[in-house]
């Protein structure tokens, strides 16, 4: 029998069904076409991650489902899975979290500088490594990935750090 939780009935949606062409249709297709069942929190996670509109960290995705709808561990496990068929691309805090984003839809590939003192991330757009890749994979190379990363303090942070006073990050940048 098949948990509740764990449906490909048409039914079995988050919220109201989603508009044809939506980043969360392509997300049920690519989960199906990447030999997966579409689960209810499969579907919360996706929803967590739109409701972001940027990196986030496993907690805040956790939280942002609703922490009752499925288990930590399940969200870790997804979030894998998620990132091999290439629905998410994972990023780094200077601390070294990691911080997950969807890569659904139109949102071209793009990267991000950190602030070191509180944390916030700003998308760059700028793609030179983009031909570094195709220029491994016309050598014959498959699989080809990279993480870039950049960290540097934002210009709200600048005099409080520029005067010696620490920054603290808050609690929700956090982690």
């Amino acid at each position: 029998m098949i948990a509740a939780t764990q449906s490909n009935h048409p039914l079995a949606t988050v919220s109201a069904p989603a508009p044809a062409g939506s980043a969360m249709n392509e997300a049920r297709e690519r989960i199906r076409l990447g030999g997966l069942r579409i689960t209810k929190p499969r579907l919360a996670i996706i929803d967590a991650l739109l409701r972001r509109h940027g990196p986030s960290s496993i907690e805040h995705i956790h939280q942002g489902m609703g922490a009752r709808r499925c288990d930590m561990v399940t969200v870790y496990r997804c979030l894998a899975a998620f990132e091999q068929l290439g629905m998410v691309r994972r990023s780094y805090l200077h601390n070294g979290t990691c911080l997950y984003e969807l890569t659904l839809g139109a949102a071209a590939r793009h990267y991000h500088i950190v602030c070191k003192a509180c944390g916030s991330p700003e998308r760059v757009d700028y793609l030179p490594v983009n031909g570094i890749e195709q220029l491994l994979q016309d050598r014959g190379y498959t699989e080809v990935s990279h993480v870039v990363e950049f960290f540097g303090i934002c210009p709200k942070c600048q005099p409080a750090t520029a005067r010696g006073v620490s920054v603290t990050v808050p609690a929700d940048l956090r982690a």
